[in-house]
């Protein structure tokens, strides 16, 4: 390991510091193990319509219902705090051109699964129902969306 000291023409001067290894333990990190919440009911905080980036649709852009619960966890870094909770983004109908068009009513469609589970009839009815999170790994992190 080294060490950083300024001489006293300013300059930089690192020396050498020796660490026993015997003397090193281990020690929790400032993670989160976010699959503690696999399967835990959970209040939603909230729906909204936004637009994202899509390679799906002809416009390149597409209308989602973005859902999201409550702050489960909040880690506190330097350069400002990070809220992790579950959510989830469902696709909405769209015209060719990108316009909204509205949401999908076809019992199969995600959105129609999941309102039916939480007992929503319409998307303004999804904030403040309890719903279970489903805890899963893509690219060695984890994500945490609704269980329907």
């Amino acid at each position: 390991m080294e060490e950083n000291n300024q001489s006293e023409l300013g300059e930089t001067v690192t020396e050498e510091v020796v660490v026993d290894l015997n003397s090193l333990k281990p020690v929790q990190g400032a993670g989160i193990d976010l699959k503690k919440y696999d399967k835990k009911e959970v209040e939603i905080e909230g729906a909204e319509v936004i637009q994202v980036n899509s390679n799906y649709s002809e416009c390149k852009t597409q209308w989602v219902l973005k859902v999201q619960s409550i702050v489960l966890e909040t880690l506190e870094r330097d350069e400002g705090n990070i809220e992790f909770r579950a959510s989830e983004l469902f696709n909405l109908i769209q015209d060719e051109s990108g316009n909204l068009e509205g949401y999908p009513e076809a019992e199969g469609s995600n959105l129609q699964q999941f309102m039916k589970d939480i007992g929503a009839k319409s998307p303004e009815e999804i904030a403040g129902k309890k719903t279970l999170i489903k805890a899963f790994e893509k690219n060695d992190k984890t994500f945490l969306k609704f269980r329907y």
